[in-house]
C-alpha cells in the first residue's frame, strides 16, 4: 500500500496552492508568453533557502534559444522541449545552448503547477498540459521549416529522453490515487532543497500521470504510430521508467530506419538478443574512474558544467543519497562517495544520485545528426 506522510495539506505555503494558475492561454508571441510567466512566477513562487528568489524565478522561466548567427537561414529547424513531472524548463538549459550552436532553435514551456511550489500540483490538470503543448508546438511550426517536439520523462515526443511510457513502482498504485486524494493532498511531503525541481509529490499528480500514461500507451499502439522517426534516450538503471517496455516498443513499433535509440548501460553485461537493433547505440555507464556506477534518470539532459547539477555544482553531491542521511553523505570524502541511479536502499558502496551526463557531448552529436539534414549541420 502507499504510505502517506501527511493526512491533510500542510499550512506551509510550500504545500498549498498559490493565488494564481498558469493556464493554456492564446499564443501571441514568445516574448509576451515569457512576460506572463514571469509575472506568474513572481506571484506564486515560494523560494527555498540558499538561493536568491530572483535567480530562482529566472531558473524556472521558460526560454527560447535561437539558432546561432552562423547558421544558414534557408531551412530552419525548431525543437519544442517539454519538461517532466515536478521539473522545470531549467532541465533543458544545456541542450538548448548546445543545439542552438548546431543550428536548431529550441523553445521550452512551463507546465501548469510547476516551477513555483509543490502545492500548485494539487490543482494541476493534464488536459491543460496537453493544451499548452499543442499551443506552443503550433506556434513553433509556424516559425520554422522543420518542427520537432520532444521532452524529458513525462514530456513525450519524437525526441524523448527517458519518456514515461510505463513507470516502475508507482504504476502499480495509480488506481489508488483517485480514492486517496479524498483523504490527503500528498503522496510525499518532503523538504524542498532543489530550486528547479519538486521533491514532494501530490496525489493529484499521480491521478494526472495515470491519464497521461493511458493516452500515451493508446497512441503508441495505434496503427501507423511508428511512421515518423523517433530519437529515444534511456538508461538501463532508471528507477522511474520501465526500460523493457521502452526498448520493446522501440523495436516493435517504431520501424522508421532513421529512428535512433541511445542506451546508457553497463556494457560488461550482455544485451538481450531479442532487443538487437542496428539503430541502437550503447554508452558505458560504469565509469569507476569517475566514481560512477550507473546513469540515473535525472542525469541524461545535463552537461558536466551545468551551474546547478554539474561537477562541483550545488546540487551535484548528496541531493538524493541512497540509504544514508544527507548529513552522513555530505561528510563522506570525495573518494568514498559513488554516483548511481536512485535506489530504495543502500548499495555495496555509499551512493548519491548522479545528476549529470558524462557522455553529454556524444549524446548531443547524435541528436544533432537526427534533427538536422546533412547539408545544414554545423559543429
Amino acid at each position: 500500500m502507499l504510505l502517506f506522510t501527511t493526512g491533510c495539506s500542510s499550512s506551509s505555503a510550500l504545500y498549498t496552492p498559490g493565488p494564481d494558475r498558469l493556464d493554456a492561454e492564446p499564443f501571441v508571441s514568445f516574448e509576451q508568453y515569457q512576460s506572463r510567466v514571469r509575472s506568474y512566477l513572481d506571484s506564486n513562487l515560494v523560494a527555498i533557502d540558499g538561493y536568491p528568489r530572483a535567480q530562482q524565478i529566472d531558473w524556472n522561466l521558460p526560454f527560447r534559444q535561437s539558432a546561432a548567427n552562423h547558421c544558414p537561414g534557408d531551412r530552419s529547424t525548431g525543437l519544442l522541449l517539454v519538461h517532466g513531472l515536478s521539473d522545470s524548463p531549467f532541465v533543458f538549459r544545456d541542450l538548448a545552448e548546445s543545439l542552438a550552436q548546431r543550428c536548431v532553435e529550441v523553445r521550452t514551456l512551463l507546465l501548469q503547477g510547476h516551477g513555483t511550489r509543490p502545492g500548485d500540483m494539487i490543482t494541476a490538470d493534464a488536459a491543460v498540459w496537453r493544451a499548452q503543448v499543442s499551443t506552443h508546438f503550433q506556434a513553433l511550426a509556424r516559425d520554422v521549416d522543420r518542427a520537432f517536439i520532444g521532452g524529458f520523462s513525462l514530456g513525450d515526443g519524437l525526441v524523448a529522453l527517458a519518456p514515461a511510457w510505463q513507470l516502475n513502482g508507482l504504476r502499480n498504485y495509480l488506481w489508488l490515487a483517485g480514492v486517496a486524494r479524498v483523504f490527503a493532498d500528498f503522496v510525499e511531503e518532503e523538504p524542498e532543497l532543489n530550486p528547479v525541481k519538486y521533491e514532494s509529490v501530490t496525489i493529484n499528480a499521480a491521478v494526472e500521470i495515470g491519464e497521461v500514461l493511458k493516452r500515451t500507451q493508446t497512441a503508441i499502439d495505434q496503427p501507423g504510430a511508428g511512421a515518423l522517426p523517433l530519437f529515444l534516450v534511456a538508461t538501463e538503471a532508471d528507477s522511474v521508467i520501465n526500460l523493457d517496455y521502452l526498448t520493446g516498443r522501440f523495436h516493435d513499433r517504431f520501424a522508421h530506419p532513421d529512428s535512433r535509440l541511445l542506451v546508457f548501460r553497463d556494457t560488461r553485461q550482455a544485451w538481450p538478443a531479442n532487443r538487437e537493433d542496428g539503430r541502437t547505440t550503447f554508452f558505458n555507464s560504469y565509469l569507476p574512474d569517475a566514481n560512477i556506477l550507473e546513469m540515473s534518470h535525472q542525469s541524461l539532459a545535463i552537461a558536466p558544467d551545468n551551474e546547478l547539477y554539474g561537477l562541483g555544482a550545488p546540487l551535484q553531491r548528496c541531493l538524493e543519497p541512497n540509504g544514508l542521511s544527507l548529513n552522513a553523505c555530505q561528510q563522506l570524502p570525495d573518494t568514498e562517495l559513488w554516483f548511481s541511479a536512485w535506489h530504495d536502499g543502500a548499495r555495496s558502496v555509499p551512493t548519491s544520485r548522479l545528476t549529470y551526463n558524462p557522455w553529454y557531448d556524444q549524446m548531443v552529436a547524435s541528436l544533432t545528426e537526427f534533427l538536422q539534414p546533412a547539408h545544414s549541420r554545423r559543429q
